[in-house]
């Protein structure tokens, strides 16, 4: 995973400097979170709790039941997404007009989380992969080893029992 752990590092190593060197900033700092930190403990975790034994599906949930939403099943669901949902389909993220990016509700596509709880890498992952993708793709011709045993490794990351072998040949440009 590429994320943005490099980048926010070196960030947090400079204003650590900065601070270090600025004790008055750090007093301000401290004085405003005070009341925010003290807000959010009496608000309490931020985690969602619900009290309430039966779900709108009807479904029972007990205290200590296990409750596992999955991000696979959910991106292959036919309500969702419609006929071709087993489909790679890469346009079905577009607009009617192929122009722009189609807008799709973050409770639809949950592989950063949805609502307040979103992951905040989001968008640089996005943009990352996007970038890794794009550079990959122009320059060079992507083809995956045959003879491989491709299978999913269940867990909470869907990751490929075996890993996967590429080769990759430079594009004559």
């Amino acid at each position: 995973m590429l994320a943005a752990r490099d980048t926010i590092a070196t960030t947090l190593t400079w204003i650590f400097c900065d601070l270090a060197q600025n004790p008055d900033i750090v007093s301000i700092i401290r004085n405003e979170l005070s009341p925010i930190a003290s807000r959010k403990v009496a608000l309490g975790a931020s985690t969602p709790v619900i009290f309430e034994p039966i779900m709108p599906s009807g479904h029972e949930v007990h205290a200590g039941d296990t409750i596992f939403v999955s991000v696979h099943s959910m991106g292959r669901m036919e309500g969702v997404w419609g006929k071709d949902c087993f489909d790679y389909n890469p346009r079905r993220w577009l607009s009617d007009d192929d122009n722009n990016l189609r807008y799709i509700p973050s409770h639809k596509f949950l592989a950063f989380n949805a609502g307040p709880r979103m992951c905040l890498g989001k968008d640089i992952a996005l943009m990352q992969m996007k970038t890794v993708i794009a550079t990959a793709v122009w320059n060079f011709d992507v083809k995956v080893v045959e003879g491989q045993s491709i299978q999913p490794k269940p867990s909470i990351i869907l990751e490929m029992k075996n890993g996967l072998i590429v080769k990759l040949k430079k594009r004559e440009m």
